[in-house]
């Protein structure tokens, strides 16, 4: 069982729709949460289809902030105990594993409420004694070494984490991937990136599932990362076909800069029958758009290496330069997805 958990900061856009897609499409997820929708609910649930999922809670945003968002698949068992804008508490359970509580959070942002949000994840502790997962985007650092920046990060505060974590008996998963999750995306000196994502369980849960590890997957649309819980099993990545054998006009050829130029030339050519016009695009769109996947995956895999180097711990004009790239990937797949769903 996977579980993908990201803050969004929003689902307004093709390239941030299109990446997530992607995020989903590759690693096979039994559920999915998204903090900071920016979306009522109403409009979250209509993602639910599209994405490949069978159930649906969703937590509206206040204004043009906040919003909660979990998706999960048909083989999943999911039952809501308790929810409100920081936090969505469910019992999981599923044919081939034991029941289990999740508590997906999005952590008090004002510093001077966050005493608040450590109180309620006490309150859930008092309400459950079983095996219990803790992800997402605490909004707060157990030490000084999560956090890179000019200046300090306030000890008290991350010392009442510490001590809402030991009284609810919940430790630290850890991670594989780059250390940091968030970043202001600031070059040079002014580049601050904490670790703010994050999974915590408590004994009954790392029993139960004591192969369990956490991935910290990189992004290009939104300045935190996912996280990816996978539970007892090993990552397994699952990828359709990006074409398939029949000929559609995509809208996302449009976009492309020589798209025009070479249906004008094609059809100066002259053709004797017109059937070979769609043949001629269907390779042009192969050379084209075909290697798209490809060039995400190099692409992700270089921003990879820059964000795990310490030769460039500081945001980086190349960074830049690579978001931006994916970016405009991202976007022409979710041209092509809403178009194809339109179609079948």
């Amino acid at each position: 069982m996977n579980l993908l958990c990201w803050n969004r900061r929003g689902l307004g856009t093709d390239s941030t729709v299109g990446e997530l897609r992607h995020l989903v499409k590759r690693y096979r997820r039994s559920l999915l949460f998204l903090s900071e929708t920016k979306m009522r609910d109403s409009k979250v649930r209509k993602f639910m289809r599209s994405l490949g999922f069978s159930g649906c809670f969703a937590v509206s945003s206040e204004g043009r902030s906040g919003g909660l968002a979990l998706f999960w698949v048909q083989e999943c068992t999911v039952s809501l105990k308790h929810y409100s804008p920081n936090i969505m508490d469910v019992i999981i359970g599923s044919e081939a594993s034991h029941i289990w509580r999740a508590s997906f959070v999005y952590g008090e942002p004002r510093t001077e409420l966050r005493h608040n949000f450590w109180v309620l994840l006490c309150f859930v502790r008092s309400q459950w004694s079983g095996p219990w997962l803790c992800a997402e985007d605490f909004n707060e650092v157990l030490s000084s070494d999560e956090h890179f920046s000019r200046g300090e990060r306030g000890e008290q505060q991350m010392r009442f984490f510490r001590e809402c974590l030991e009284d609810c008996e919940l430790t630290d998963l850890g991670f594989s991937g780059p250390k940091y999750t968030w970043s202001n995306r600031h070059e040079g000196n002014d580049n601050v990136k904490v670790r703010l994502d994050r999974a915590v369980a408590n004994g009954h849960f790392t029993q139960l599932f004591d192969e369990s590890y956490l991935e910290n997957i990189i992004t290009a649309t939104s300045d935190y990362y996912a996280i990816l819980v996978t539970i007892n099993g090993k990552l397994c990545h699952k990828e359709k076909n990006f074409f398939d054998s029949t000929f559609k006009y995509e809208a996302m050829w449009a976009r492309a800069a020589d798209y025009n130029d070479f249906v004008e030339k094609k059809w100066t050519e002259g053709f004797d029958d017109l059937g070979r016009m769609p043949t001629s695009l269907k390779q042009w769109n192969t050379r084209t758009f075909g290697s798209v996947r490809k060039e995400i995956k190099k692409l992700e895999q270089r921003l990879a290496m820059l964000r795990s180097s310490s030769a460039t711990p500081a945001f980086s004009p190349e960074e830049r330069k690579i978001e931006q790239k994916l970016c405009d990937l991202f976007e022409c797949e979710e041209i092509l997805a809403r178009q194809r769903s339109r179609v079948d």
